[in-house]
């Protein structure tokens, strides 16, 4: 049924396209004195709906699994409330039961997650290796983060996890498992909790190398033999978590030639995981955008081999050269990277804010005088348009009437103006206009698929560059109404934020997927008096042929 839906919504975008057409000729007909067509045949008018009823309504989750980027951290939001993402995530295997050598210890274990940033030039630091030495370091700008309040930072508890993260459905092995934001997880022993500041020069890490003093291999008694300075592959920030070290000799090291090791599943079955999760300082907030796929957690180590010296070489620098059974060291990794399955979490909690009023008792009837939009598992708006249909006819009272016009449609488009209240910053660029079928659950619901620029209303700013409203055309749609079309279903319509997944993969594609991390804000204006000028409002452009 969909898709005669929209092959009749293109064969009356091309009958509409051709009437205009022959009306410009008409016009151009008459301006070179060609007396064919009477002036006063067609007025052009313009006619705004006047039923239009708006409201808010609670987003519970969106799916989180297999997303592009990931979101980590806390945001606080005057409008929204508190928002808060944690990561859910597996380790891989490089190779099966690597192993360390003899004498390793280990020297530090770093879970090291890479920030999105852009070059800006060079600054001078400190050499972390000579405190008196100035060097010149890359000074980056920090991508997709936002901060707010006095303390741009998040709390970060991280933990192992407790639930396997099943790729395939277990109800049904021939379908992958799908994960949304609101999913529980089993939280095992923790393995750190701190504060965490994403800082955009924090771009090199020192490990400092220890060997054995001499062969009875006392661990109280190593010594350090150098600092190694560590940048990650492409040399830019990231945020650096350090982890105790003897956790993991006894759950790493001790058992990298146990079975545990030997394939990725049974390794995935042993160490389930991580759950980072963040949550919120009281004092302000840091949300980030994370790319995983360079993320990964190192194990640095260092071995110790006893070695005779020749004559003129110094193996341990000590300055004394052709010594017997010196200690000599050398360092080493071994990485984890993140595995293929990774999942976002999201916690809302609006709690005071203004937002939580307008989505606990939504005005369905009369609609509300705002209308507040979040991604991430937040908020989106629920439009009806043309009012009531009181004679039960499946046609509202508005629309029966503008049936009986003898109307040529040439656009029509819906309006969002921001409000004056809102106080979001950054907000959405732009939103996503989607038709809401009944009896369907959000992830289900059926898309307007009437190409990106119906269904995307892109932020119109005024000339100062201040966010106005947001636009969406709608002339397939208002003409097919207006027309009565039978294929063309009369429903609800849904605006949410904009995701690239919102983006059909096919032209046949009719069904809106569940995915939402655009977690940005907005506030618009919804059921203001008629006289308002800045109310939501449909705006139908037509001709009509004059009596």
């Amino acid at each position: 049924m969909l898709k005669k839906f929209l092959n009749s919504l293109t064969y009356l975008g091309v009958i509409s396209g051709v009437l205009v057409a022959i009306i410009s000729c008409e016009k151009d007909f008459k301006n070179v004195g060609v007396n064919i067509v009477d002036n006063n045949i067609f007025t052009a008018a313009k006619y705004d709906v006047a039923n239009i009823t708006a409201y808010s309504q609670n987003i519970l989750k969106n799916r989180t699994d297999r997303l592009d980027s990931y979101l980590l951290g806390t945001y606080e939001d005057p409008n929204f409330g508190s928002f808060s993402a944690s990561i859910i995530t597996q380790l891989g295997l490089v190779e099966p039961n690597p192993d360390f050598g003899a004498n390793a210890v280990i020297d530090s274990v770093i879970l090291n997650i890479p920030l999105q940033a852009t070059l800006d030039g060079t600054l001078e630091a400190t050499n972390p290796n000579n405190p008196i030495e100035t060097i010149t370091v890359p000074n980056f700008v920090l991508d997709s983060i936002w901060n707010s309040g006095t303390n741009p930072a998040f709390n970060l508890r991280i933990v192992e996890l407790g639930t396997f993260l099943n790729d395939l459905n277990p109800n049904d092995p021939t379908k992958t498992k799908q994960y949304y934001s609101d999913d529980n997880f089993i939280q095992l022993g923790e393995l750190y909790n701190n504060v965490i500041t994403p800082d955009p020069n924090d771009t090199i890490m020192i490990v400092k190398r220890r060997k054995f003093s001499d062969d009875n291999l006392v661990p109280s008694e190593r010594v350090i033999f150098k600092y190694d300075t560590i940048y990650n592959n492409n040399k830019k920030p990231s945020i650096k978590i350090p982890f105790d070290n003897t956790t993991f000799k006894t759950r790493f090291q001790d058992m990298l030639q146990s079975t545990e090791f030997s394939t990725v599943s049974d390794f995935q079955h042993y160490f389930r995981g991580l759950f980072l999760e963040a949550s919120s300082t009281g004092s302000g907030s840091s949300l980030v955008s994370l790319i995983l796929s360079q993320a990964k957690l190192t194990i640095y180590y260092s071995q110790t081999s006893f070695q005779d010296e020749d004559d003129g070489v110094d193996l341990d620098g000590n300055g004394i050269t052709g010594e017997t059974n010196v200690a000599v060291g050398e360092g080493n990794s071994l990485d984890f990277p993140l595995g293929n399955l990774i999942v976002n979490q999201y916690n809302r909690d609006y709690s005071g804010a203004p937002v939580e009023s307008y989505l606990n008792n939504p005005n369905t009837s009369l609609g509300s005088n705002k209308l507040y939009i979040s991604g991430a598992a937040g908020s989106d708006a629920v439009i009806h348009l043309f009012g009531e249909d009181t004679n039960a006819n499946d046609i509202p009272d508005e629309l029966e009437t503008l049936q009986t016009n003898n109307w040529l449609i040439n656009d029509a488009h819906l309006r969002l103006y921001v409000s004056s209240d809102n106080s979001s910053n950054p907000l959405p660029e732009r939103l996503y206009l989607y038709r809401i079928s009944d009896g369907d659950e959000y992830q289900t619901y059926d898309a307007l698929t009437l190409g990106q620029s119906v269904q995307s209303g892109y932020l119109v700013r005024d000339e100062d560059g201040n966010p106005d409203y947001y636009l969406f055309h709608l002339t397939n749609y208002i003409t097919a109404v207006i027309n009565n079309n039978p294929e063309v279903p009369i429903t609800d319509f849904g605006v949410k934020t904009f995701v690239q997944n919102d983006i059909p993969l096919q032209t046949t594609d009719s069904i809106m997927r569940d995915f939402n991390d655009n977690f940005k804000n907005v506030v618009v204006n919804g059921n203001l008096p008629v006289t308002d000028t800045k109310r939501i409002k449909l705006e139908i452009y037509y001709t009509e042929k004059n009596n």
